[in-house]
């Protein structure tokens, strides 16, 4: 197979985001493409990078490899996105850069953000590992800031298995990330096969009892290093950098990127239908729907809901049947002890510390037929008396 799947990749993510093909760069995972913008960057040793207390233990991670420090900054109680108040808080003499995480598909306050950010020279990354297909100000969610990267892991609006890519609006970083991607390790061909073999399984596994049980055995392989996965065991105990970590795609996994990559406005529309009949059933009902603030539009990657009782909830989904989503249970998603491995110490969010207690997510699967959505309202309508 020749390079071409990859340079086709690299167009068609380009055409979606309105930027030009060599300011997309390819790589093995998100956190991979957001190491790669912060060392392009020369973010090192002393720096400190502002982080939402309510995102996945990948993101401070990549910020410790490279041996800076991660400073968490509260979101906002209502589209759980970084907060630009708290964002001016937790500037310090040391800050570098500011991530602006995309939560479930919707942008960011990029406007308040980058205008506290300009104030003290400030980058602004835009984190859009969840926000592919979702929109800012008319624009494609990646195209307002500088610098923007996203993932095409398992449960990202488009999946190449795992995967990721940075983009350079401006270009004033492209070459220096052109060269981590021309000098990043090449993938096995068994690591791509072992991926193509779990993504194939996935997508005929459906939403149901055998997609949840599945899903839960592949997350204990991938934490024991025995298949490839979201976060392993080395990324959940300390902030090492584990061995291979600097990855490009294979062209393989490009090929797939490039071919569900024109399926994603028809998929983004249906999640968005599904997520307003979810709103529309919530308002009826006086209970809180999801915010979609007038300045983005939300790709609904995933459904938030407050719930009182998540526990409670789950068990009652579980055995009604319905996949809730658990992001995220923790300011350092998944991980729930030893949270000063990240430099996080409670308190320092409350409104991220209490969506991490009453947070479920409500499916959005673009597969969903009209009988699943039914079935999520029949569930609801059971337990309305969790829901906040």
């Amino acid at each position: 197979m020749t390079d071409d799947a990859r340079e086709l990749f690299r167009s068609r993510i380009a055409e979606t985001l309105e930027v030009a093909p060599d300011q997309v760069m390819l790589f093995a995972r998100g956190r991979v493409a957001l190491y790669a913008i912060l060392r392009a960057l020369g973010i090192g040793p002393g720096d400190e990078v502002i982080v939402p207390a309510f995102t996945c233990v990948a993101v401070p991670n990549a910020i410790l490899y490279t041996g800076a420090r991660p400073i968490w900054a509260d979101i906002d109680p209502e589209t759980y996105c970084l907060d630009s108040v708290s964002v001016k808080k937790t500037i310090t003499g040391r800050t570098r850069a500011v991530l602006a995480q995309n939560t479930f598909g919707l942008s960011a306050d990029l406007d308040a953000i980058m205008a506290v950010a300009r104030q003290v020279r400030l980058q602004v990354i835009d984190d859009c590992t969840h926000g592919l297909g979702g929109r800012y100000r008319g624009k494609p969610n990646g195209a307002t800031a500088p610098l923007s990267f996203f993932s095409t892991q398992w449960s990202k609006p488009i999946s190449t298995g795992l995967g990721g890519f940075a983009v350079d609006r401006d270009g004033a970083h492209a070459e220096w990330l052109r060269t981590l991607e021309r000098e990043a390790a090449e993938p096995s061909a068994v690591r791509t096969g072992v991926l193509r073999t779990l993504l194939f399984g996935r997508e005929r596994a459906g939403a149901g009892r055998l997609f949840r049980g599945g899903r839960t055995t592949y997350r204990r392989l991938s934490r024991l290093g025995i298949v490839p996965g979201s976060s392993g065991q080395d990324e959940l105990e300390g902030a090492t950098m584990p061995d291979g970590f600097l990855a490009r795609l294979s062209n393989a996994q490009a090929k797939l990127g490039a071919d569900r990559l024109g399926r994603l406005p028809t998929e983004i529309a249906r999640r968005r239908e599904v997520a307003h009949r979810y709103s529309d059933w919530l308002v009826t009902h006086g209970r809180t729907s999801a915010t979609e603030s007038a300045e983005a539009e939300h790709a609904f990657l995933r459904y938030p809901l407050r719930v009182s009782n998540r526990q409670r909830f789950q068990s009652a989904a579980e055995r009604a049947g319905i996949d809730l989503g658990d992001w995220f249970v923790s300011p350092v998603h998944p991980a729930t002890e030893h949270l000063e491995r990240w430099g996080y110490v409670t308190g320092y969010a409350p409104n991220a510390e209490r969506a991490c207690h009453e947070i479920v997510n409500l499916p959005t699967d673009p597969t969903f037929a009209e009988r699943d959505v039914e079935r999520v309202l029949t569930f609801m309508a059971r337990c309305v008396d969790l829901i906040l």
